[in-house]
């Protein structure tokens, strides 16, 4: 019976807050909201019991406004510290539990979060997640207000922030801190982007999590009429000379310094939903080699007490390693997530790359959704002048109205076939990502990642960087974001160039330092080189040692490669926030997840704890001490049972998380992923 009741309310809410967002038919496919996108806002989804109901735990559904976003941007080279706070204002007459859904970048390094409220400081702790649930659900049956962040389970790049007994009438400041290395595109421009999109991500068929999802994740969007603001201010400074800063997506106020060394940087006027906040940065000698040293916390231990190194390289490879036996197949998302704009960039994507292939290549198309369909049948054909118009013309009817995102199905298709013999086969995967099974898509591609290599291009605003940036990772690719406002020509030069270079072999690290001992690499395993791509290497070593010189060798075919960098260059570093350290423990995490071998569970607990970095395997937890008074125990007190309805499956129009200075409402919540490979590695040391 009660089971009977619990679907009902779901059943009759769903119908009272879902069908304003999305049409009455059902479809497997992304419909076309009738509510124009500025409306669609992030507040903080909460619930509370109604006690005056026959049923204790009878849900009612609030939403906690976001007042406003502060966000301070701090960039030195290729590095970027970032602090956001969000203001939440509880205007209920009773104390509620609330969650709230955060887009990150999935390399980014989440180390610290805290909540501000009636005077007090919630600061929260990394401990493993189990005990970190445990520490939170006790917390609220004592009536304590409690801060939970956690990973969401499915995706490396969504946050999920719980603050459980939002005492009633009560502002809470919620503080996040995360470092995260910056991209460097094609024309030298250091990229930093902040999410502010959140997508739906569609859920296979087949999804091991699907029944569950179906009757505990329902289809939710909550609107609030609450208007709110959002300011960014950046500092960039370090040891480059700065040429310019702009941005594609929004008008900025840029002050530089006489030498051009530092610059201030502020929004010019309110900040559009519909697209992720983002700048560029060039500087005048951005190719350079950067190595830093930042030093280790004396006092603490394992990763956090050693100095890192970080070293910025940019190595050049021989043109006549370049090779035109490959096999190329470009994958295409044509998924009804892909409509309007997606599918308009997706077709220019795919055209530049058909005519940039090289003579001598084989080529075909796989377009997806629902199914999956091919453009040469019996496999892939020699790129000519007739193969070409034969794909020209399927990009140019191509449109968005292949159904759901079945992106496991083309994949496997590919990888059950051989690669052609004296072909190297490369995978080009064009996608948003809306996807929440990233976890299967990564681990398909690690496994077959030693006889195929996997590049991506993420499209649009809001693309999961946990799917195109870790599919190409575990496929020993290299990924590209493009949007509307980017040079797509460049970037797609960029990857082809990297598609037809050969593998390089036998890489190896070296680093003499005086007096001679042990320098430790993470991780362990070295990243793929790519000629011409910023290469990141991080490094512990010893206090009161001194660096020499750092050596990196590989081999390209008959061609050896090799790129030293002087310890004369090396700059120190004194930064209270240990960024360095911080990226580089991320750097292992995102590595162990590609890590197969049994125990590396605990190693990524014991790492994530030392350095305070989540992962999929911690939280950061706090818990108010001063507060609260016991209060019944109801399902909606665990964070794990509680049914906040941010992950919805349905697809509702982009969601936005953080908003502009505009008089319009803000909204609800959504999303998910994760990897693995079968590639033997080293076994590591904890910590």
């Amino acid at each position: 019976v009660a089971i009977y009741v619990r679907a009902s309310v779901w059943w009759l809410g769903r119908q009272f807050c879902v069908d304003r967002v999305r049409p009455k038919t059902q479809s497997t496919m992304a419909p076309v909201c009738d509510l124009p996108p500025h409306l669609s806002r992030f507040g903080l989804l909460g619930m509370t019991e109604d006690q005056e109901t026959l049923w204790k735990w009878k849900w009612k559904w609030c939403v906690v406004s976001l007042e406003s976003v502060s966000v301070e941007v701090s960039i030195r080279g290729f590095v970027a510290q970032v602090t956001a706070n969000m203001v939440y204002h509880n205007t209920a007459a009773h104390p509620l539990q609330v969650q709230a859904v955060l887009p990150v970048e999935e390399g980014a390094a989440v180390y610290h979060c805290e909540a501000q409220l009636d005077g007090r400081t919630i600061v929260t702790h990394c401990m493993e997640k189990k005990k970190a649930e445990k520490v939170y659900k006790e917390a609220l049956k004592e009536g304590k207000t409690a801060l939970m962040t956690r990973e969401d389970p499915d995706s490396s790049d969504i946050l999920t922030l719980n603050l459980g007994n939002f005492p009633a009438g009560t502002r809470a400041k919620v503080t996040l801190c995360l470092v995260m290395e910056l991209r460097v595109e094609t024309d030298g421009a250091i990229s930093f982007v902040l999410p502010t999109v959140l997508n739906p991500r569609y859920t296979p068929a087949d999804h091991p999590r699907r029944q569950d999802w179906d009757w505990r994740r329902e289809d939710r969007g909550v609107y609030v009429t609450q208007p709110y603001s959002m300011e960014v201010k950046a500092q960039v400074c370090g040891s480059h000379q700065i040429s310019r800063i702009v941005s594609h997506t929004d008008p900025l106020n840029v002050t530089l310094t006489d030498d051009a060394m530092s610059a201030q940087v502020s929004q010019d006027g309110g900040f559009s939903c519909d697209h992720d906040w983002s700048m560029l940065v060039y500087y005048r000698s951005a190719y350079r080699p950067h190595l830093l040293r930042e030093t280790g916390e004396r006092s603490a231990t394992g990763i956090m007490k050693d100095d890192l190194l970080m070293l910025n390289l940019f190595p050049e490879v021989p043109t006549n390693t370049y090779s035109s036996r490959n096999e190329i197949i470009f994958v295409i998302d044509r998924s009804e997530s892909m409509h309007g704009q997606k599918i308009e960039s997706a077709r220019a994507t795919l055209l530049l790359f058909l005519k940039s292939l090289p003579l001598g290549c084989l080529f075909n198309v796989v377009s997806f959704g629902s199914s999956f369909s091919v453009l040469f049948k019996k496999g892939s054909r020699v790129y000519s002048e007739t193969t070409l118009r034969e794909a020209c013309q399927l990009q140019a009817a191509m449109k968005a109205d292949m159904g759901g995102t079945e992106i496991l199905a083309p994949l496997k298709d590919i990888y059950d076939k051989p690669p052609t013999p004296g072909y190297s086969r490369q995978i080009l995967l064009i996608t948003d990502g809306e996807v929440s099974n990233v976890d299967q898509v990564r681990k398909l591609v690690g496994r077959h990642a030693h006889e195929t290599r996997l590049f991506s291009v993420g499209i649009g605003h809001g693309a999961s960087t946990a799917l195109v940036c870790g599919a190409a990772r575990a496929g020993r690719g290299r990924s590209e974001m493009v949007v509307q406002q980017g040079p797509l020509q460049q970037k797609v030069m960029g990857l082809v160039t990297s598609m037809v270079q050969e593998n390089i072999q036998e890489v190896t690290v070296a680093c003499e330092v005086e007096p001679a001992c042990r320098v430790t690499l993470v991780p362990k395993v070295p990243p793929v080189i790519f000629g011409g791509q910023h290469l990141i290497l991080y490094a512990r070593v010893p206090p009161a040692t001194q660096v020499k010189k750092i050596t990196v060798r590989g081999q390209l075919g008959a061609s050896p490669i090799l790129n030293t960098m002087e310890g004369k260059h090396l700059t120190v570093v004194h930064d209270e926030a240990k960024s360095i350290h911080r990226l580089a423990a991320r750097s292992q995490i995102l590595q162990w997840q590609l890590d197969e071998e049994e125990g590396v569970a605990e190693d990524m607990v014991a790492l994530s704890v030392a350095s305070g970095v989540v992962c999929c395997h911690t939280a950061l937890v706090g818990v108010d001490q001063e507060s609260g008074k016991p209060v019944p125990e109801s399902p909606c007190q665990d964070p794990r049972e509680s049914d906040l309805g941010y992950r919805s499956r349905s697809y509702s129009q982009q969601q936005h998380v953080l908003s502009s200075s505009v008089d319009v409402p803000c909204s609800s919540l959504q999303t998910r992923s994760f990897f693995s490979s079968n590639q033997q590695r080293p076994r590591r040391c904890r910590g």
